[in-house]
């Protein structure tokens, strides 16, 4: 039941960070990733995270870092976060996400294919939310993809629209 809650939570802020991952004001010098929001709820329970990205990108480097900020905003000093970088590798993707499974984390964030495709391979009970990803039934080879995975797996796709895309070539 805390898996769900908190993918459904997750799920949410992942959504709002696309938002915030747009922004491109400087925020400061107390705005630090890692360092939870200041307000003065308290504590409650503490969950882990594995962020795994594909490669050092402005774009995937800016959906990390929103949903980074947007986690710590939400849950403010509830959250571990262990971002890893596979520096375009794709076996270290599988290396890095089968470290989160052994160390038991609360939620994945899979930032681009390679990262999506080695967390569904890896496990089926620990919650995965992608983002970077066009389409999920190509990456995760769901042949008729009605645009639910039916798993552990969720997340947002980058994927315009292709009649609007279509229409602005004519």
């Amino acid at each position: 039941m805390k898996k769900k809650i908190l993918a459904l939570l997750l799920a949410a802020v992942m959504v709002m960070s696309l938002a915030a991952s747009g922004n491109t004001a400087d925020p400061g010098p107390s705005a630090d990733p890692a360092a939870p929001a200041e307000n003065n709820e308290p504590a409650g329970e503490t969950y882990k995270v594995g962020i795994c990205q594909l490669a050092p990108h402005p774009a995937l480097d800016a959906a990390t870092e929103g949903f980074t900020d947007a986690l710590n905003e939400k849950l403010p000093g509830q959250v571990k976060i262990d971002p890893q970088n596979a520096a375009g590798d794709t076996p270290t993707c599988a290396t890095i996400i089968n470290g989160f499974v052994s160390g038991g984390v609360d939620l994945i964030m899979a930032n681009a294919t390679a990262p999506l495709q080695a967390a569904a391979s890896a496990t089926a009970d620990i919650p995965v939310l992608g983002t970077s990803i066009t389409e999920y039934g190509v990456a995760l080879g769901i042949e008729n993809f009605t645009g639910t995975v039916g798993s552990n797996v969720s997340g947002t796709s980058d994927l315009a629209p292709l009649d609007q895309q279509a229409g602005m070539i004519k």
